[in-house]
């Protein structure tokens, strides 16, 4: 199991951003959560099988849709599972 925080910047918010994300989640059986932050970047935590959660990183880097512009990801992996059950957008 690996669990990873990212932190997606550019033109993320109010072009779909969140539920494309979602979608590739779930289709990569992934659980966690995305959620836009005040700052204007999109927050997403994930969690699931390694190589799953590396190629959602991959897809996320590259922009969920044709609408996003991604400029910058921080990722960071963390050290513990945070338990997640599906995932949702908040």
């Amino acid at each position: 199991m690996k669990c990873v925080q990212m932190f997606v910047g550019g033109k993320v918010q109010g072009v779909g951003f969140r539920l494309s994300a979602a979608e590739i989640a779930r289709n990569l059986e992934l659980s966690g959560f995305v959620r836009n932050e005040a700052d204007g970047t999109v927050q997403v935590n994930a969690e699931g099988d390694a190589d799953q959660v590396e190629e959602f990183i991959k897809e996320i880097k590259k922009g969920p849709n044709a609408f996003v512009k991604v400029k910058q990801v921080d990722v960071k992996y963390l050290e513990k599972q945070q338990g997640f059950k599906r995932f949702e957008v908040r």
